[in-house]
């Protein structure tokens, strides 16, 4: 069994810092296998990521889309997948350009996809993310039990900001194969589940204060 935090964000998204290679090593340290470095709307990143693979650790490079209906995670791609779009078009572009979709933090005010939206992709995308370590525990007790009804995989992720607290959350791959290879086709074969704990209070807190003083400062535009 392998686990994997497919949920990070590195200096290459505007409200996080840490290198790819820095958040490794802290992922290493809480003894996972691997990480998905998911920045928002950019894969700057990518090579860094690939480059970071070896015998013993996966790392998949990956983006977090605003599409105008709430964030949408897409592992493995290769290119940036325009924002603002509706959420059906999106799951189409990063199924096109070879890579998974994921829906992350479903019930979140600000950035998550609402449960009218995901029925309209449900029956295109393989796994939501069930825990999230930036969300309540109540909420990904919600998710994951959505997952079960609607027949979805599931997914787990720090959706850590710095390094320190990236691998606190995770998804379990029932796999001993250290590819990329063998984690998405876990996460397409609905044979992975999110796991892990939540990340400290005073970190969620510090995180949305930060997030509403950028909202502002962006002009009432989310990220």
């Amino acid at each position: 069994m392998m686990k994997l935090d497919l949920h990070i964000h590195s200096q290459y998204s505007e409200d996080a810092f840490g290198s790819p290679k820095e958040i490794m090593k802290s992922v290493k340290k809480k003894g996972l296998q691997g990480m998905a470095i998911t920045d928002h709307n950019t894969v700057k990143a990518r090579q860094k990521v690939l480059a970071l693979n070896s015998k013993d650790f996966i790392a998949i490079p990956g983006i977090e889309i605003s599409t105008k209906d709430g964030h949408l995670l897409g592992l493995n791609v290769s290119n940036s997948i325009p924002s603002k779009l509706s959420v059906q078009e999106t799951v189409e572009l990063v199924y096109d350009d070879g890579g998974i979709p994921i829906v992350p933090h479903l019930y979140r005010n600000m950035s998550g996809i609402k449960p009218e939206k995901l029925s309209l992709i449900q029956n295109k995308i393989t796994a939501i993310e069930v825990f999230n370590g930036c969300s309540q525990l109540k909420t990904n007790l919600k998710t994951g039990e959505l997952a079960e009804q609607l027949n979805l995989g599931g997914t787990g992720g720090s959706d850590a900001h710095d390094p320190r607290y990236a691998g606190l959350a995770y998804t379990t791959v029932d796999a001993t194969d250290t590819s990329i290879d063998s984690v998405l086709d876990a996460v397409e074969q609905r044979q992975t589940w999110g796991e892990g704990t939540t990340l400290p209070f005073s970190y969620r807190r510090d995180r949305m204060i930060l997030s509403i003083k950028q909202f502002f400062h962006r002009g009432f535009k989310r990220i």
